[in-house]
């Protein structure tokens, strides 16, 4: 069996600045502020860590942070309910030839690693057109601030879920961002960099992902290269 994990903002869709507009109602709205967010990047972190890093730029203690970032969640998830439906949220070029594709093979399992909250995430994918209920596993930025923690997570959630043994060899992140490259080598996963979201592939490929591509356009090439290279990986214990 192999374990696909992917990124959701700039791997399977274009949010085009929704989460952040969320994100923005949410803490003005229960802190007054969202502090330096227009010029923030959020690119490969998790939620909690980008609300930590722009209240405590606002001067908001850290432990009053940490207490109300379930308030937080709840409020973004009720802004994006109203609002994602209206937004332009498309599918990355690929996405969803990809997705049918992977479903239609055996032994496959198709995850999510995302900075996302476990409550806005499947509100990002479906406004994208794309079926939450087609990943079987996830982890996500309300489960941990360190993005390097998730794959292990997720790794854990599918062994209880399959009650088979699952480890990073049989593992592939795909992402956009160098932290999707880095935390993949966390859990001991391969790494897919895809061009598809703000880094240039000459940015990545500083970080040495195992494959990079401009996008998950090209179907067959792409299934060939998740499901055969999580194979090579399993069997050689890389």
């Amino acid at each position: 069996m192999q374990l696909l994990l992917f990124d959701i903002d700039g791997t399977l869709v274009n949010s085009h600045g929704a989460g952040r507009a969320a994100m923005t109602y949410a803490l003005e709205t229960l802190f007054g502020t969202a502090g330096p967010v227009h010029s923030y990047n959020m690119a490969g972190k998790t939620d909690p860590r980008i609300i930590t890093d722009l209240l405590l730029a606002a001067g908001i203690p850290a432990g009053e942070i940490t207490a109300r970032l379930p308030e937080v969640y709840a409020l973004m998830a009720q802004r994006a309910q109203e609002t994602f439906g209206m937004a332009q949220i498309t599918p990355c070029p690929g996405v969803p030839e990809l997705l049918a594709a992977l479903q239609t093979r055996p032994g496959v399992i198709l995850g999510l690693v995302t900075g996302n909250t476990a409550l806005t995430a499947p509100l990002k994918l479906a406004a994208a057109g794309i079926d939450p209920a087609q990943f079987s596993v996830g982890a996500f930025g309300s489960d941990e601030q360190d993005r390097n923690l998730l794959p292990a997570l997720a790794i854990r959630r599918t062994t209880a879920l399959t009650g088979q043994p699952f480890s990073g060899h049989q593992t592939v992140v795909i992402g956009d961002t160098p932290a999707d490259i880095i935390c993949a080598r966390a859990g001991q996963a391969r790494a897919v960099a895809v061009a598809s979201g703000r880094y240039s592939r000459t940015t990545l490929a500083r970080y040495r992902p195992d494959h990079l591509l401009d996008n998950l356009s090209a179907t067959a090439a792409v299934v060939s290269l998740l499901l055969d290279g999580a194979q090579e990986n399993a069997e050689t214990g890389r």
